[in-house]
């Protein structure tokens, strides 16, 4: 894949270049991909960093298993180092890969339904849906997590359409 020399994008990414390279010393390939469009960064990114009712580590569990189950390799790489950023330790981040979380019960039934999600399309088991109201959850936690399933297809299928190198530590197949 090319990525578009960030030198020569469109007005409107060439505030994304500089704050990512302010705010990460470099621009990732995914946002960078994603500017071939003059629009689709300044669409998604908004997105992308909402507040939300989950938690970083919920947040970030969601992706590890939408990424999975979508086998995108760039964003497992990307989300395996930002899961251990945040906490979880190489075993954890496979067994979410997994959508499993015996480690943590509320986080176990929330992986356990969006890998339900992701496998059949949205047609969620009953039983499934009924876990999560019982570990706590709510209706905002639920809209909120359809989010992040839905962010995660945006940059899952970006990368594998489009071929973006991974500009991160690169993760093991499972």
């Amino acid at each position: 894949m090319d990525i578009p020399n960030l030198s020569e994008v469109k007005e409107l990414n060439r505030g994304y270049v500089k704050y990512f390279n302010e705010k990460l010393g470099r621009t990732p390939n995914m946002y960078a991909a994603m500017m071939h469009s003059e629009n689709a960064l300044s669409a998604y990114y908004p997105f992308h960093i909402r507040k939300n009712s989950l938690s970083i580590r919920e947040s970030e569990a969601i992706t590890l298993v939408v990424s999975q189950q979508n086998n995108a390799m760039y964003c497992l790489s990307a989300h395996t180092m930002i899961g251990k950023l945040n906490g979880f330790t190489e075993q954890e981040i496979i067994l979410l890969r997994k959508g499993e979380a015996p480690f943590d019960r509320r986080l176990d039934v929330l992986v356990q339904l969006v890998k339900d999600i992701v496998e059949k399309k949205g047609a969620v088991e009953t039983d499934k849906l009924n876990n999560f109201f019982h570990a706590g959850f709510t209706y905002e936690n639920l809209i909120d997590t359809l989010h992040v399933v839905g962010d995660n297809f945006i940059t899952n299928f970006t990368g594998k359409v489009l071929k973006v190198p991974i500009d991160f530590p690169l993760t093991n197949e499972l």
